[in-house]
């Protein structure tokens, strides 16, 4: 906040939507109410309670999904992503722009059936054995069909690896981010994004390009960015730069940040994403080029 307002003097809106437990519990445990009072401008905001806009998103065989974006994301003038590094059960890594294209999905918040049993699941979910977590995992519902009925848009993304990479590029194409922030003080590695084990790292990663931010990251992490789907995608489509050698670097020498993250114990079935991932990122992108030349064309109409 500090940083910020040497920058700029508008208002400045805190915002996150939790994938389970409520946001604003989040809040709380995190010391984030205190800064309404530190700094009288600033709003803390549950994306879960927003107001949204749908959008359309396509899986491998071009089946179009309707998704729901926090319109405080959409509508923002300059979208800054701060990110922990962690290992993840779907993605392989979660950084900076799967952090704030996942938080900006909306999820149904009251009394529903749907979210009863998301309640009751993650409260299942604490007293399974760290080794038995990937069978409940998002990932591993999607395979009995269970996340395609779910009320949360962040569990809808769940429809396969390739599929997840697939829209995590499309929502990056909609919300990238102006300004990209890793705290890697604190990582996590192993079972990610939830029962991953401590990485004291004792990084910093930041730059305003995500893509580029990301793909140092993951190569840090000991990870090949082209393994990571949706970075794969994005570099392809020239969302920003994924070459390691391209990329502009200042600070500490490369060698010295280097942690060879342990990656969930899914991994390589993580990495069957690749298998047609050619073919359908090209049929995909004949299909956005058509869609965006439709909407061209309609709005000339008008």
């Amino acid at each position: 906040m500090d940083f910020v307002r040497q920058h700029t003097g508008h208002p400045v809106i805190i915002a996150e939507g939790a994938a389970t437990s409520d946001t604003f519990k989040g809040f709380e445990n995190f010391g984030f109410m205190e800064l309404a009072d530190i700094y009288d401008d600033v709003e803390l905001r549950d994306l879960n309670r927003d107001a949204y806009q749908i959008v359309t998103l396509y899986d491998e065989d071009l089946t179009p999904t309707p998704f729901r974006i926090a319109n405080t994301v959409l509508e923002s003038d300059h979208r800054i992503s701060l990110a922990i590094p962690k290992t993840h059960d779907a993605a392989v890594v979660t950084l900076s722009l799967k952090n704030m294209v996942v938080g900006s999905l909306i999820r149904d918040m009251g009394f529903n059936p749907l979210n009863l049993v998301g309640n009751v699941s993650d409260q299942i979910l604490k007293l399974v054995p760290s080794s038995m977590k990937p069978l409940f995992s998002f990932q591993g519902l999607s395979r009995v069909g269970i996340t395609k009925i779910s009320g949360s848009d962040k569990v809808k993304l769940h429809r396969g690896y390739l599929n997840l990479h697939l829209f995590l590029y499309q929502l990056v194409r909609i919300i990238l981010p102006h300004l990209c922030v890793l705290d890697g003080f604190t990582a996590m590695e192993g079972n990610g994004p939830v029962s991953g084990d401590r990485v004291d790292w004792h990084i910093a990663i930041a730059g305003t390009d995500g893509v580029a931010v990301d793909t140092l990251a993951a190569y840090l992490m000991g990870f090949d960015p082209e393994s990571i789907g949706y970075l794969y995608f994005c570099s392809q489509d020239r969302l920003g730069e994924g070459d390691i050698n391209n990329i502009n670097i200042i600070g500490t020498p490369l060698e010295e940040c280097r942690h060879s993250f342990r990656p969930h114990q899914s991994y390589q079935a993580q990495l069957g994403w690749k298998k047609g991932a050619e073919r359908a990122f090209k049929k995909l992108k004949e299909c956005l080029s058509l869609n965006n030349n439709r909407s061209f064309l309609a709005s000339q109409i008008t």
